[in-house]
């Protein structure tokens, strides 16, 4: 009898040191996103490339694929140097899923303050290296509903 109370005392346990690491996890990455959203906001390239993996990548709607951080930051600098500096961008989380210790899916929602697209939505790989979430990947869409 005190067997399968004591390995279901140590599952619990397991499970619950699980569910607080996965919550620290998740708020990595919700700091993540919200440091995402500010250096979009600040039109700072470098601090935008920074958030990626050196060896990670992106995608806009049906541009080309920019891989690593320098095409990620040339690709950030041309798109500051033309969009309003007014415009301020928030990115709103709508999902996360874990898919191993140190990845996770992250789909977002972007809304814009004036432009011509009022919104977006974005799915990114996010990876743990060192101890640091990162963007592995990064696939923007138009909204749900866009033309």
């Amino acid at each position: 009898m005190r067997s399968p109370v004591i390995a279901l005392a140590f599952l619990s346990v397991g499970g619950l040191l699980s569910a607080q690491g996965r919550s620290s996890d998740e708020a990595a990455i919700r700091e993540h996103t919200a440091a995402y959203q500010s250096a979009v906001n600040k039109g700072d390239p470098a601090a935008i490339a920074a958030l990626f993996a050196a060896d990670g990548d992106f995608i806009f709607f049906d541009g080309a694929r920019l891989a690593g951080r320098a095409d990620i930051q040339r690709d950030a600098e041309a798109r500051v140097a033309t969009r309003p500096a007014t415009m301020r961008f928030t990115l709103t989380i709508t999902g996360i899923r874990f898919v191993g210790p140190d990845a996770a899916v992250v789909d977002t929602r972007a809304t814009f303050s004036e432009g011509p697209m009022p919104a977006n939505r974005g799915t990114s790989v996010m990876v743990r290296r060192d101890g640091k979430w990162l963007i592995a990947a990064l696939r923007v869409f138009p909204a749900q509903g866009s033309p």
